[in-house]
C-alpha cells in the first residue's frame, strides 16, 4: 500500500510539474512572470494528478498488462 501510494504522488507531483510547465510555456510563452504562471499551474494540476494518479495507477497498470 506505501509502495502504490509514493508511486502515485511521485508519478502525479513529475508529470504535473512537467507538463504545466510545457502548457504554461505554450499558452502564454517565456516572458516576463513566467515561473509565477507555472508555479500556480503547477499547484493547481498537483492536487488533481496526484489523486488521479494514485487511484488510477494500478488499474493502468493492470490494463497494460494485458495489453503486453
Amino acid at each position: 500500500m506505501k509502495l502504490r501510494i509514493l508511486t502515485g504522488v511521485l508519478m502525479g507531483t513529475i508529470m504535473s510539474f512537467i507538463m504545466s510547465g510545457f502548457i504554461t510555456a505554450v499558452n502564454t510563452g517565456l516572458g516576463s512572470g513566467y515561473i509565477g504562471r507555472w508555479a500556480y499551474a503547477w499547484a493547481v494540476a498537483w492536487v488533481i494528478a496526484v489523486p488521479l494518479a494514485v487511484l488510477v495507477g494500478p488499474y493502468a497498470r493492470k490494463w497494460a498488462e494485458k495489453l503486453a
